[in-house]
C-alpha cells in the first residue's frame, strides 16, 4: 500500500483511447460480419501476405521531479523509449494485420505488408513477452469497464516502399496554464515503464523468472477517496495507489489531488507487492502504516520490503510522492539515510534502511556489506516463502545468515545499527514474545493492547502454536477473560506448506469460536479484537470434537 498517506474512440494525432479489441483469429482477420467502421462482411481485408517493412519508435513524455525531490517539474520534460510494448498494424475496417514488441529502443518493426495497404500504426499500453510467456502486463481503465489504453496514429497507404512511422504519447500539458488541458497520453505508458524497470532487476537475478499475470488499473478518476470496495473501484474511489493481493494494481491518476503515473517509486513499491504474493509469501494484514510507527512484524516487513525495493529496482534512494495542485507539492525522504525516529524489528522505515543496506555498495555506517539482490532473492523465493513463522524480518534474516554464513557479522552489524540485537531464529523470541505455545485440550490466556495503536500495529495481534497430532474434528475457541466488551477475531493457519486453513470474524461480544477438520501437522493461530479494547485478554483452546 501506498506510503503516507464508445468503447472505440476515434483518433486525431496521438490521443489517448480507452478501447476493447476486436475478436482476431490467429491470423489477424476480423471474426465479425460487419465492423464498427461499418466495413461490410465481403469487404477483403488486409492481410501480412507482403513483403513491405513498417518501422519506427514508440516513445513517450516523461515529467521530472524538482531539484528539492518535491513536486513534478513541468519544466523538464523527458522523450522516453517505450519499451517492450505491443504494437499492431491495423486495417481500415478494424482488423489486426500484425503485431510485434519495442525493443529497449522503443523501436518497433511491422513486417510482411501488402503494397498501398492502408494501415494505423497502435500502439498498446501492454507489455507482453509472447515467445515464452514470461510476462503480461496491461494498464486499463477501472472506470470505463477495464478498458484497454491505446495510442494509435491516422490511417495511411504504406505506399511500395519500406517506411517508418513515430509516436510520440504526450503529457497534454499545457506550460502556460499550468494545468492538463489534452489526453494524458503518456500516463499508462510511464507505468509500464517503472513496471519494466522492476521486471528487469528480477530477471537479472533469475533469467528464467515468469511473471504471471498483472492488471494495472490507472484512470484521471482515481482518487484517495473511499474503501476501494468493488463497486468503489469501478467509480475510481480506490483509497490509495495500493496491490489488490491477487492480480491488480490500482493507480492514483486525479490531477490536482494526487496523481502516481510519475511516481517511479509508488508503482515500484506497489508492484513489490505483488513480487511477495506472486514470488515469495505476503502475510501482511495490510491497513495504515508510517515512519516511527510500532507496527505488527507482518505489515513493517511488507511496506519496509516494499519501500526498500523501490530504491533496488531503480538504484535510486529518493522515494517521492507528487501530489496537491499542479502536482507541485507532496514528500519525499531517502530509502537509505531517512533520521531514524523510534529504530527497531517493528519499523518499517527500519526495515527498509536494513534491506537496502544489504543490497547496495556503499558502505556507511553499521554497513559492510555488499551482497546485491540476488542473495536476497534466493532467500524471498525459497526460505521466507516456506517459513512456518509469519513473513518478518525475524525470517528473512534467519534464512539470510543460514545461506550466507561468512557474513553474519557484517549482518549483525548492519541490524545493530537499527537498534536490533542479533536475530538468529525465525519467531524472534529473544526480542518480544509474539507467539506463545499452547497444547491441543490445554487453555492458553493471551492479552492483547492498543498501546501502540489500533489495527495493525505492534501487539493488536498475537500469535499462538500448536501441533495437532492426528487427523480429527477440533473446536477452536476464543473467549474474553477480563469482561465481555470485546469482539474476538481469529485467523487459523497450517504451516507446513503454509496455508489459510480458516478465518472467524463474526460480530459477537466476548466470545468466537469455530470447528474445522485438521490434519496432523502444526499450526498458528492469530488473535486479535475487532473492538480495540484497551487491553483484551483471551483464553483460547483447542479441542477435539469426537
Amino acid at each position: 500500500m501506498k506510503n503516507r498517506l464508445n468503447i472505440l474512440l476515434l483518433l486525431v494525432g496521438l490521443n489517448l483511447v480507452g478501447c476493447g479489441e476486436v475478436s482476431t483469429e490467429d491470423n489477424g482477420t476480423d471474426t465479425t460480419t460487419t465492423t464498427s467502421n461499418g466495413c461490410s462482411s465481403d469487404t477483403t481485408l488486409v492481410t501480412a501476405n507482403g513483403t513491405l517493412t513498417l518501422s519506427g519508435k514508440i516513445s513517450f513524455e516523461k515529467v521530472g521531479v524538482k531539484s528539492t525531490k518535491v513536486g513534478l517539474d513541468y519544466n523538464n520534460i523527458m522523450e522516453e523509449p517505450a519499451r517492450q510494448i505491443v504494437v499492431k498494424a491495423i486495417g481500415s475496417c478494424g482488423e489486426v494485420i500484425t503485431s510485434t514488441t519495442t525493443d529497449d529502443s522503443g523501436e518497433y518493426e511491422l513486417k510482411k505488408l501488402p503494397e498501398d495497404a492502408k494501415v494505423k500504426v497502435r500502439a498498446y499500453a501492454m507489455m507482453k513477452e509472447e515467445t515464452t510467456g514470461n510476462w503480461d502486463v496491461k494498464v486499463l481503465d477501472n472506470t470505463n469497464g477495464n478498458a484497454q489504453y491505446v495510442m494509435e496514429g491516422s490511417l495511411v497507404s504504406v505506399g511500395t516502399k519500406d517506411s517508418r512511422r513515430s509516436l510520440v504519447a504526450s503529457l497534454g500539458w499545457n506550460n502556460t496554464l499550468g494545468t492538463y488541458t489534452g489526453e494524458r497520453t503518456s500516463a499508462p505508458f510511464a507505468i509500464l515503464d517503472s513496471i519494466y524497470i522492476a521486471m528487469q532487476k528480477v530477471l537479472k537475478s533469475d533469467s528464467q523468472a515468469n511473471f504471471p499475470e498483472l492488471l494495472v488499473h490507472w484512470s484521471t478518476s482515481n482518487v484517495p477517496s473511499g474503501n476501494a470496495t468493488e463497486s468503489e473501484l469501478k467509480d475510481g474511489l480506490i483509497a490509495t495507489s495500493h496491490f489488490d493481493g491477487e492480480k491488480s494494481l490500482y493507480i492514483l491518476g486525479d490531477a490536482n489531488t494526487d496523481t502516481d503515473e510519475f511516481d517511479d517509486h509508488i508503482i515500484i513499491h506497489e508492484w513489490g507487492h505483488y513480487f511477495e504474493a506472486k514470488f515469495s509469501r505476503a502475510d501482511s494484514i495490510g491497513g495504515p502504516h508510517g515512519e516511527g510507527e510500532h507496527l505488527d512484524i507482518r505489515v513493517a516487513f511488507g511496506e519496509g520490503w516494499g519501500n526498500a525495493w523501490s530504491a533496488i529496482a531503480t538504484d535510486d534512494t529518493t522515494y517521492f510522492d507528487s501530489l496537491g495542485n499542479a502536482q507541485s507539492s507532496g514528500w519525499s525522504m531517502d530509502i537509505e539515510s531517512e533520521p531514524k525516529n523510534e529504530a527497531g524489528w517493528y519499523s518499517e522505515a527500519s526495515i527498509q534502511r536494513i534491506l537496502y543496506d544489504l543490497y547496495d555498495s556503499n558502505n556507511d555506517s553499521g554497513d559492510r556489506l555488499s551482497l546485491g539482490f540476488q542473495p536476497m532473492y534466493s532467500v524471498l523465493t525459497g526460505a521466507q516463502k516456506a517459513t512456518p513463522a509469519f513473513t518478518s524480518i525475524f525470517s528473512f534474516i534467519t534464512a539470510l545468515k543460514a545461506e550466507n554464513s561468512l557474513q553474519t557479522s557484517k549482518i549483525d552489524d548492519i541490524l545493530r545499527a537499527e537498534d536490533i540485537g542479533t536475530i538468529d531464529e525465525i519467531y524472534g523470541s529473544d526480542h518480544h514474545t509474539l507467539y506463545s505455545d499452547m497444547q491441543v485440550g490445554d487453555t492458553h490466556n493471551v492479552c492483547t493492547s492498543t498501546e501502540f495503536g489500533i489495527g495493525n500495529k505492534l501487539n493488536n495481534h498475537k500469535y499462538i502454536r500448536f501441533t495437532v497430532n492426528s487427523s480429527d474434528s477440533y473446536r477452536v475457541r476464543v473467549s474474553q477473560s477480563n469482561g465481555s466488551s470485546s469482539d474476538p477475531d481469529f485467523s487459523l493457519f497450517k504451516t507446513v506448506p503454509f496455508t489459510t486453513t480458516g478465518v472467524s470474524q463474526e460480530v459477537a461480544f466476548g466470545v468466537e469460536e469455530q470447528t474445522y477438520s485438521l490434519s496432523a501437522g502444526n499450526y498458528l493461530l492469530d488473535i486479535s479484537d475487532y473492538n480495540d479494547l484497551t487491553r483484551a485478554c483471551f483464553n483460547i483452546s483447542v479441542t477435539k470434537t469426537n
